[in-house]
């Protein structure tokens, strides 16, 4: 007997094969990393041990720059224009993503930018570096030729300003940790924007009614982004629902209970919320997803006798995918950003309170983090969902307060002039865990309270804002950057 063939059609048809959805989604690319080392022939002849001397301290900052990066390409010392034309060949040939600029010597202009000819539209870090951070103090002219290379990156940044070409500059001796931090920082920024390109965010539903601060146009968001937006009908995600088992869901009631203490739901309200996970997470698998964004209020928690929150907090702790709701697209974004950067799930908040007392914003939570923003698992509770926007009973969240950390608040919005990204640094501090159903920070600022809050609102922002452990506000301005966006600092 014939087997029955496999008919590409559409997702939006619920269709097995799929002929608009990318099979196995996006696979993870490390970051490409051209390094760029230079010296200069002429000193060669000169001074005939100083070529060892100088090959010795670019082969220090290429094992620091291997530890700092998956995929370094190297192109060996550039000391002639041949080997420059040949270094930005390989450059080139093999794809890197980015360049990093180092001159053991002074080298002319020309030289170097036959090499960076070859990769210009790539981002440019140069590194002006030296052996030692200090001048020697029986060091003779041969030793200030070795560390030259100062002379090369003063004339080549001002050449490249010339000609409008963009760059980062970094100093510091061959073995500088600051100098590497930064180099860092920017390596991280990148690979941030890599995890972005071609993502799948799956849209479940729409925008919470007039939230206007957060809607967008998908098409300018694809074009600044990279990501696909993939629109999914609540009816795919109740289909899902309908097929969850109930074997299914007691499992994962029975590992969730023996991990939290229940404050005030009830195994139902928890039956009914590990239901939903379980059926966004098929979905998520089902099309592919490297994150979601979904509004639940009204309809969904209707139909389902529950909030979406715990499934959202269990998809982003089991999968390390990044959730968030209302339709807050920019801040979902902005959840993927950090996560890239730290490694760790991001907290979807609100503008609260502010705390004179302390110098500090409440930092309200939407519901949706992972337990590992709290000091251990004791001080996460099984609490009721808060706000009731359809459901029976009393939904499921979890309730904790943030460890006290440095940590860094932003959003990414639309504004007239294009996207724009608001980054905050500061620290979450001690607090006592409120009585609060929900999850909450308390973060500290530099500035007064109010007149922080002054700036920011005068700035313009989304009433969500995005918490991350770490002080990462450098790695998201650059990352800002390098997606051509602008971004605002405020402390």
């Amino acid at each position: 007997m014939k087997e029955k063939e496999n008919i590409i059609r559409s997702f939006e048809e619920g269709a097995e094969v799929s002929g608009d959805l990318l099979t196995g989604g996006k696979k993870h690319k490390n970051v490409r990393v051209g390094l760029l080392t230079c010296g200069y022939f002429e000193y060669w002849r000169m001074y005939p041990a100083m070529r060892a001397k100088v090959e010795g301290d670019l082969a220090a900052v290429e094992k620091n720059m291997r530890a700092l990066c998956k995929d370094l390409v190297c192109t060996g010392m550039v000391d002639t224009l041949d080997r420059a034309d040949a270094a930005g060949k390989k450059l080139r040939a093999e794809c890197v993503d980015a360049v990093v600029l180092v001159c053991g010597t002074y080298i002319p202009d020309f030289i170097s930018l036959t090499a960076l000819d070859y990769v210009r539209e790539k981002p440019l870090i140069i590194f002006s570096t030296q052996a030692h951070a200090n001048v020697g103090k029986s060091g003779n002219y041969e030793e200030s030729l070795r560390n030259s290379g100062i002379i090369g990156i003063a004339q080549l940044t001002g050449t490249l300003r010339k000609m409008k070409r963009d760059y980062e500059i970094v100093v510091g001796c061959v073995e500088d940790a600051r100098a590497y931090a930064k180099i860092g920082a920017r390596l991280r920024a990148l690979q941030a924007v890599e995890d972005l390109r071609e993502a799948n965010i799956g849209l479940i539903g729409h925008v919470f009614r007039g939230m206007y601060d957060i809607e967008l146009s998908k098409t300018f968001f694809k074009s600044a982004f990279g990501v696909n937006v993939i629109s999914i009908q609540s009816g795919h995600l109740l289909e899902e629902w309908k097929k969850v088992t109930d074997e299914e869901v007691e499992r994962e009631k029975a590992q969730l209970l023996s991990r939290f203490k229940v404050k005030n739901t009830t195994e139902k309200d928890i039956f009914n919320s590990l239901k939903l996970y379980l059926a966004m997470r098929r979905i998520s698998e089902k099309f592919n997803l490297d994150a979601m964004c979904f509004l639940d209020q009204h309809f969904v928690q209707v139909q389902v006798h529950t909030s979406a929150r715990m499934g959202a907090s269990l998809l982003m702790e089991r999968t390390g995918m990044c959730v968030n709701c209302e339709g807050d697209l920019g801040g979902l974004v902005t959840m993927m950003l950090m996560k890239s950067i730290t490694g760790k799930n991001p907290l979807m908040g609100e503008w609260g309170e502010y705390d004179t007392d302390t110098n500090s914003c409440l930092i309200i939570g939407h519901g949706i983090a992972t337990p590992d923003l709290a000091v251990s698992d004791k001080d996460v509770l099984l609490a009721r969902t808060p706000e009731e926007w359809g459901f029976d009973g009393n939904g499921l969240n979890y309730e904790l307060v943030v460890k006290p950390s440095e940590a860094t608040v932003a959003h990414i919005m639309e504004s007239p002039e294009g996207y724009r990204m608001l980054v905050s640094e500061g620290e979450t501090i001690p607090f006592p865990h409120l009585d609060y159903d929900e999850m909450h920070a308390l973060f500290k600022v530099q500035a007064p309270v109010c007149e922080y809050l002054e700036k920011v609102f005068d700035y313009g922002v989304s009433h969500h804002c995005i918490l991350s452990l770490g002080k990462i506000g450098e790695e998201l301005r650059l990352a800002a950057k390098y997606l051509g966006i602008q971004s605002k600092t405020f402390s």
